[in-house]
C-alpha cells in the first residue's frame, strides 16, 4: 500500500510541476495571439434551424466574420469578389443581421431572400448515365416475301398488268464491336423466271457513344433544317446522335421558383395534372426541368408548410423541341456523290463530289442559332437562321440563304411561327425563293438515263426535268386548331399555297372536325378543296368503334368529283406476342368496289398473312411472310423481324422461361438459348429467367441481367448457370440421439467453406467426395462425423442421421 501511495504522490508532484512550468508559456502565447477567436456555432436562419455547424471568427467588440466558403455552404451569398478562404465580415453584407447566443453556442442569422443562395432541384431526378455494351459478332437478315396470284392486274402492286410472282424485300446486316454493315435490296421474280434485283442502301455505321457521334460510310441521307432539303449521298457522314443518351435533356424545359418560410412541400401541376412533388427547406428554391408538353402550358406551384397552410403561384410557359439547351451542339457533315433515281436505279450516282454541313447550337433558353451550307457540282449554297421563344407566347423561326450555280444566283427567305392564343393554336410557315435559287436537291435531276430492268424514266439533260427538281417558288401554310370545351370536340383548318418552279399554283383549304363518342368511340370529318380549281373538292367522314379484345370497326363515307364511296372494316391486328392471331374484313363500295379478307398469325419464327381481294375484274390472292434469320454466339435462329437491337439469352438448360421487362417472351431451346428480337438501343433492358426451370443441381449467381445495347447491335446474355458441386443435405445427431442445435457452425475437412446447421439438425454441405469428414462446434464443444456420399443425379441427396462425436 505504501509503495502504491508513494507512486501516486510522485505522479501528483510531476503534474503540478508541469502545470507551473506551462503557465508562463500559456500567458506569453495569450499575449502573442491575435484578438480574433474561432467558434463552432449551431446556425439558424430566419428562425429556422439549418442543422449545420458554422465556423465563425470573433473580430472583437461583438463583431463576427466567416470565410466565403463557409457562408456559401450555409446558403448565404457573399459580396462579389469574395472567394474560398477570404474572410467576410457579417456586418459587410447588406440586409444581414445576426445574434451570437453564447450560452447555447449558437448563431442566429436574419436576412432577406436576396442574400440567400437558391436551392435547386431537378424535376427529372438524377438519372443514371448508362454504359452502352459493345455488340458481339453476328449477322441478321430481315426478309419480307410477298406473293400474288390471280386477277388481271387491276389491283397488282407490281406495276405490271396480269403479273403473278414473288417480291422480296431484304435487309441484311453484319454486326461487330466496330460497327454495323447494312445492306437493303428488293428482289422481284416472276413465274417466267424473270428476276429483277434492285440495290437500295449499303451503309457502314459506327456509333461513338462517348461523344454522341455517329459515323457513316456508304449510302445515307444528309442532315438538314426546316428550310433546307436533304438529299441522298454516297460518301462519308459524321452526325450528332442525342438518341445515345435518352437521359439527356436537349430541350429547355420550364423552371419554377419560390421561397418557403419554413420547410415545406412543393407540388407542381402542369395544365392541371400533378407532375412533380418535392420537399424543400426554408428559403428560396428553384425546380428545374419541370416535365411539360410541347407548346403552351400553365404551371401551378402549390407550397404547403407543416401546418397545412398553402400558397399558390401560377405561371405560363412555352416549350418547343426546336430549341436547344444552352451549350449543346447538334450537327451533321457529309461529303460524297449524289445518289440519283433511288428506288429505281441500283447504281445511279453523279460524278461530281459534293458536301453539306448543318449546325445548331443553343445560345440561351430562348434562342437557338442554326446554319446550313452546301457545295459541289458548280453550286454553292449557304444560309443561317434563328429559332427564338418570344416570352411565353410562342416560337418564331427565321432564316435566309443564298446560292450561286450554273443557272445563276438567287436567295431564299423562310419564316415560321407557332403560338397559342387562348385555346386557339396557330402554326404559320412561309418560304419563298427569288431569281435562280438552287440547292443540291436540284442537282439530283442532272442524271444519266435511269433504268430499272428495261424501263427508262428520265430524259437526260432535260431542262424541264431539272426545273421539276428545283425548290418551289413559294410555300405558304397556315393551320388553326382549337378544342371546343363544351362539346369535347376539336376543329382545325389548314390553308396551303404551293407554287412549284414549273406548273400551276395549288391553293388548298382543308377543315377537320373530330369528336369522342360513347364507349371510347370517336368520329372525324374532313373536307378539302383547291380554291383555284373548284372542281377539285372532296370530303371524308369516319367513325371508329373499339369492340374490346383489340377488335375495332371503322366505317367511312367519302366523295370526290361526283364520285361517292362507302367503306366498312372490322379488324384485329396481330400483336407482338408469339402465337397471336389477327384478321381483317374490309368492304369498299364504289365504281371500283373492292372487298378484302385477310388473316395473320405471329409464330416464333415469322409473321404470316394471307389475303383474298375481289373487285369487278376478278379475284386475287396474296401471301406474305415476314421474319428474320439471325446468327449470334455460334447459333442460327429463325425469328420475327429485328428492326433494332436484339439479344441471345443463354440459360444453359432447355425449357427455361425468359422474360423481358417482366413480360414473357418464350422458353429456351434444346441448347438452352433463346433470341429476343426487340431490345431498345441505348436503354436499359431488363432480362430475367425463371429459376424453377433450372435443374436442381444448378447454381446461378443472379436470375436478372440489365443490358444496354448499341445501335442495331446484338448482345449475348450468359447467365452463367453452372452445375452445382456434389452436395447433400446431411442430418447430424449427437451421441445421445438428439439433433445438433440450429446455428451450429461446421466445416468439411479439406474445404475452407463453412456450413450452418439448420432446424432438425439438417446441414447443406457442398464439395462432397466419396468419404467425408466434418467438424462441428455445437454447444461450445467440437464434434466429428464421418459419412459416405454417392451422387443421385439431379435429385437432392439426403444423408443421415449421422452421429457427431
Amino acid at each position: 500500500m505504501r509503495k502504491h501511495h508513494q507512486s501516486n504522490l510522485a505522479k501528483f508532484i510531476a503534474i503540478a510541476l508541469a502545470v507551473l512550468t506551462a503557465l508562463p508559456l500559456a500567458c506569453r502565447a495569450q499575449d502573442a495571439a491575435p484578438e480574433s477567436m474561432h467558434f463552432q456555432l449551431d446556425v439558424s436562419i430566419n428562425g429556422q434551424p439549418t442543422g449545420m455547424i458554422g465556423d465563425f471568427v470573433d473580430l472583437g467588440g461583438g463583431h463576427f466574420a466567416a470565410t466565403a466558403r463557409e457562408l456559401n455552404e450555409l446558403g448565404i451569398k457573399t459580396p462579389e469578389g469574395a472567394r474560398g478562404d477570404d474572410l467576410v465580415a457579417l456586418d459587410s453584407i447588406a440586409d444581414l443581421g445576426y445574434i451570437y447566443d453564447e450560452p447555447h453556442q449558437a448563431m442566429a442569422l436574419v436576412t432577406v431572400d436576396g442574400n440567400r443562395i437558391t436551392k435547386s432541384y431537378n424535376a427529372r431526378g438524377e438519372r443514371e448515365e448508362l454504359k452502352t455494351r459493345s455488340s458481339d459478332y453476328g449477322a441478321v437478315l430481315n426478309y419480307d416475301v410477298y406473293a400474288a396470284h390471280g386477277g388481271n392486274g387491276s389491283i397488282s402492286s407490281f406495276g405490271a398488268s396480269g403479273f403473278s410472282g414473288i417480291n422480296t424485300s431484304l435487309d441484311a446486316r453484319l454486326i461487330a464491336p466496330v460497327g454495323v454493315l447494312n445492306q437493303t435490296a428488293i428482289v422481284g421474280m416472276t413465274l417466267n423466271d424473270q428476276t429483277d434485283f434492285l440495290r437500295l442502301n449499303t451503309t457502314y455505321t459506327f456509333s461513338d457513344d462517348e461523344n454522341l457521334v455517329t459515323w457513316r460510310g456508304g449510302d445515307f441521307v444528309t442532315g438538314g433544317l426546316g428550310w433546307s432539303r436533304p438529299v441522298r449521298l454516297g460518301g462519308v457522314q459524321v452526325q450528332r446522335s442525342f438518341s445515345m443518351r435518352p437521359d439527356l435533356v436537349t430541350t429547355p424545359l420550364p423552371a419554377v421558383s419560390g421561397s418557403a418560410a419554413v420547410p415545406s412541400t412543393v407540388d407542381v401541376f402542369v395544365n392541371g395534372v400533378k407532375s412533380y412533388s418535392q420537399q424543400v427547406g426554408a428559403g428560396p428554391y428553384q425546380i428545374d426541368n419541370v416535365p411539360s408538353i410541347s407548346g403552351a402550358g400553365v404551371a401551378q406551384v402549390v407550397t404547403t408548410d407543416a401546418s397545412g397552410k398553402e400558397s399558390i403561384q401560377t405561371l405560363s410557359f412555352y416549350t418547343s423541341p426546336h430549341l436547344l439547351r444552352p451549350g449543346l451542339y447538334d450537327f451533321s457533315a457529309e461529303t460524297g456523290v449524289l445518289r440519283q433515281s433511288f428506288g429505281v436505279d441500283s447504281y445511279g450516282y453523279d460524278d461530281s463530289v459534293v458536301g453539306s454541313a448543318t449546325l445548331r447550337t443553343g445560345i440561351s433558353d430562348w434562342l437557338t442559332a442554326e446554319t446550313h451550307g452546301e457545295a459541289g457540282g458548280g453550286l454553292v449554297n449557304a444560309g443561317a437562321g434563328i429559332v427564338a421563344r418570344v416570352d411565353d407566347v410562342g416560337i418564331v423561326s427565321v432564316a435566309a440563304s443564298g446560292s450561286s450555280s450554273s443557272r445563276g444566283t438567287g436567295f431564299q427567305l423562310y419564316g415560321a411561327l407557332e403560338t397559342k392564343l387562348g385555346p386557339l393554336s396557330v402554326n404559320m410557315r412561309t418560304q419563298h425563293v427569288f431569281r435562280d435559287y438552287d440547292d443540291l436537291a436540284t442537282l439530283t435531276a442532272r442524271a444519266d438515263t435511269a433504268r430499272f430492268g428495261d424501263s427508262t424514266f428520265f430524259i437526260p439533260g432535260s431542262i424541264h426535268n431539272i426545273l421539276s427538281f428545283a425548290p418551289p417558288r413559294g410555300i405558304d401554310a397556315l393551320t388553326l386548331s382549337m378544342p371546343i370545351a363544351f362539346d369535347k370536340s376539336s376543329i382545325s383548318t389548314t390553308l396551303l399555297r404551293y407554287q412549284p418552279e414549273i406548273g400551276a399554283t395549288t391553293n388548298i383549304v382543308t377543315a377537320t372536325y373530330s369528336r369522342p363518342l360513347v364507349y371510347d368511340a370517336n368520329m372525324f370529318a374532313t373536307g378539302y378543296t383547291d380554291i383555284s380549281e373548284t372542281a377539285s373538292a372532296g370530303f371524308f367522314v369516319g367513325v371508329n368503334v373499339p369492340l374490346g379484345n383489340n377488335v375495332s370497326t371503322n366505317t367511312g363515307l367519302s366523295g370526290r368529283r361526283n364520285q361517292l364511296s362507302a367503306s366498312a372494316e372490322v379488324s384485329k391486328p396481330v400483336s407482338q406476342e408469339t402465337g397471336s392471331w389477327g384478321w381483317r374484313v374490309h368492304d369498299n363500295e364504289s365504281d371500283n368496289g373492292l372487298r378484302t379478307a385477310a388473316v395473320g398469325h405471329r409464330m416464333a419464327a415469322a409473321r404470316v398473312e394471307a389475303t383474298v381481294l375481289q373487285d369487278r375484274n376478278g379475284v386475287r390472292e396474296t401471301a406474305e411472310v415476314e421474319g428474320a434469320v439471325a446468327l449470334l454466339g455460334g447459333s442460327v435462329y429463325a425469328t420475327n423481324r429485328i428492326d433494332d437491337s436484339f439479344a441471345v439469352v443463354d440459360a444453359h438448360a432447355p425449357g427455361v422461361k425468359v422474360q423481358r421487362e417482366n413480360t414473357f417472351v418464350g422458353e429456351t431451346d434444346d441448347d438452352g438459348k433463346i433470341l429476343i428480337p426487340s431490345l431498345n438501343a441505348y436503354q436499359k433492358n431488363k432480362i430475367s429467367i425463371d429459376p424453377m426451370g433450372l435443374p436442381l443441381n444448378a447454381e446461378i449467381a443472379s436470375t436478372v441481367d440489365y443490358v444496354t445495347p448499341g445501335y442495331k447491335s446484338g448482345v449475348y446474355v450468359d447467365f452463367n448457370v453452372k452445375q452445382a458441386t456434389p452436395s447433400a443435405l446431411v442430418v447430424l445427431h449427437d451421441t445421445k440421439g438428439a439433433v445438433l442445435p440450429a446455428g451450429s457452425e461446421g466445416r468439411l475437412e479439406g474445404s475452407d467453406e463453412p456450413f450452418i446447421v439448420g432446424y432438425d439438425g439438417q446441414a447443406f454441405i457442398k464439395n462432397l467426395s466419396a468419404v467425408n469428414t466434418v467438424h462441428v462446434v455445437a454447444g461450445g464443444h467440437e464434434c466429428r462425423a464421418q459419412f459416405s456420399f454417392a451422387p443421385a443425379g439431379e435429385a437432392q441427396s439426403t444423408i443421415g442421421p449421422e452421429v457427431c462425436q
